[in-house]
This record gives C-alpha cells, structure tokens and sequence, in this order.
C-alpha cells in the first residue's frame, strides 16, 4: 500500500507544483489559498490529518472600526502566527474572508492537548497589541483524523466544532464530537 501511495503522493505533489505559486497562494497573507487547499485536501492521509478551522472573531468590527488596510494586516498576521505555530509539513490555508484551514497531517489522535495548547498560544499572539494592531483572537473547529476518502466529511465536522465554539464564547477551540 506504501507504492501506491507514494506514487499518488508523488502525483499529487506534481499536480500542486504545476499549479503555479500564484495560483494556489493567497496574495495578501501567502499561504495556500482555497485552489491550493482543494488540492492538497485530496492529498493527505485522511486517516492520520486533523482539519482545524480557523475563523477571526468579530472581524468584521476590525474593518468597520479601523478600515480595510488595517484588516488585511490583521489577516496578514494571523497567517503569520499560524506559520510559525505549526510545523513545516503542516499546511495553513486562507479558505475564505478571515477563514483559514490547517491541514496538520502524520499526527496520531492523542493531540488534543498539543492542539490545545497551540490555539491558546496563537490566541495569546493575536491578543498582543503591541504591534500597534488591533488584539484580535481566533476560535477554531477540529476534526481527527477519519477513516474515510472524503475529506468533505472532516471539513463539515471542523466546521460543526466551529460553530459550536462561537456559540460558546468564541476565543478557543472545540474537538467534533458526533453528539454536536
């Protein structure tokens, strides 16, 4: 099984490298963009890859009070913070507005906690002004690791977790639960 799915893998790594950068990056923040994360989606080994949804809390009210420039460095920053708490093989992706997906893939079920702790962090480097932007915190919605071919299934189970965590005070991070 390892053969076919390196030669899939190997297929798919071409088929993203021929998308050109510009066509499967965000130009504002320059991680993956959602042609980007429509291909790398099918890429990963949905049995060892969490979803994380990530959406910014109240963005919308950064636009209206502080104006679009300061929005996109806001964007830009949480791209940026996002970076630098998932590790290199990890795919980050703006899949929409203030929306952005990680893929983070070769991880066992037990990391909950390191997720945890990641979002805390992340929230704790959004919430520091001193960049002279404005504090923004992020909530997100997981989905472990599946044993399925579709990763429509643990995209809508990241969402349901989202949804739920906004419902709930917003400002952190909630796991898919069927029960939801």
């Amino acid at each position: 099984a390892s053969g076919t799915y390196n030669s899939m893998y190997t297929a798919y790594k071409k088929s993203i490298d021929s998308l050109s950068f510009k066509a499967s990056h965000d130009e504002l923040t320059g991680v993956y963009n959602r042609a980007g994360y429509d291909l790398i989606r099918h890429s990963v080994d949905l049995n060892t890859t969490a979803f994380l949804l990530i959406d910014a809390d109240k963005f919308k009210r950064v636009n209206d009070d502080y104006g679009l420039e300061t929005g996109d460095a806001v964007l830009r920053k949480i791209a940026n913070t996002l970076l630098v708490n998932f590790r290199s093989d990890d795919y980050i992706c703006r899949i929409g507005g203030d929306e952005f997906m990680v893929l983070m893939v070769h991880i066992s079920k037990d990391v909950r906690h390191l997720i945890e702790n990641k979002v805390i962090q992340i929230n704790r480097e959004l919430a520091n002004a001193d960049d002279g932007l404005p504090p923004v915190t992020v909530s997100v919605g997981v989905a472990l690791c599946r044993d399925t071919d579709n990763p429509q299934e643990l995209f809508h189970d990241a969402d349901v977790a989202l949804y739920y965590v906004k419902e709930h005070g917003r400002n952190g991070c909630c796991f898919y639960e069927p029960e939801m």
